[in-house]
């Protein structure tokens, strides 16, 4: 099999200097629950529930809830973004493809059971610029961070009360 062109590909693009910006966060809480009373909590639909001011349109659900390669679009962080479920094991992950015309990324959510009554939740969130202006929302990795903190306050409030936090 001859690979000189991809080679060639390649190598030029490795000796490039990438404008674009990619940064990683990674968060982590317990919760006094089971993964079996947060996992479903982590959907779409039934974050009406928990998340003030949450809207979206659901664009593709056999269930109506999240579910693999279930896909819908919302503005609630600012800009239209479409999400995918990539991964769907209910109980112990949930992954998100999210795109926006500025910035790719990539949510993967993870589960464990601590078996004592909790459940510790893993959050990994990488996002990609796909352009200049994106490049700006990259780059606001802190303020990102703290809008992730608020969603969890609102979910433990919602774990620890039944009712959205005002």
């Amino acid at each position: 099999m001859n690979t000189e062109r991809s080679d060639k590909f390649i190598a030029e693009w490795k000796n490039k200097v990438n404008p674009l910006q990619r940064a990683s966060t990674t968060l982590q809480r317990t919760f006094k629950t089971s993964p079996e009373n947060l996992f479903p909590l982590l959907c779409p639909t039934t974050e009406y529930d928990w998340v003030p001011n949450w809207s979206c349109d659901l664009l593709h659900s056999d269930s109506g809830r999240a579910e693999y390669n279930c896909i819908f679009r919302t503005r609630f962080l600012g800009p239209e973004e479409l999400w995918i479920c990539t991964r769907y094991e209910p109980n112990r992950a949930i992954d998100y493809a999210r795109s926006s015309s500025d910035v790719s990324s990539k949510l993967e959510i993870r589960l464990t059971d601590n078996c004592d009554g909790t459940v510790t939740v893993t959050w990994v969130i990488t996002a990609s610029a796909l352009n200049e202006n994106g490049n700006a929302v990259v780059a606001q990795k802190e303020a990102a961070r703290q809008r992730i903190e608020l969603a969890l306050n609102a979910l433990e409030h919602y774990i620890n009360t039944g009712v959205m936090i005002s």
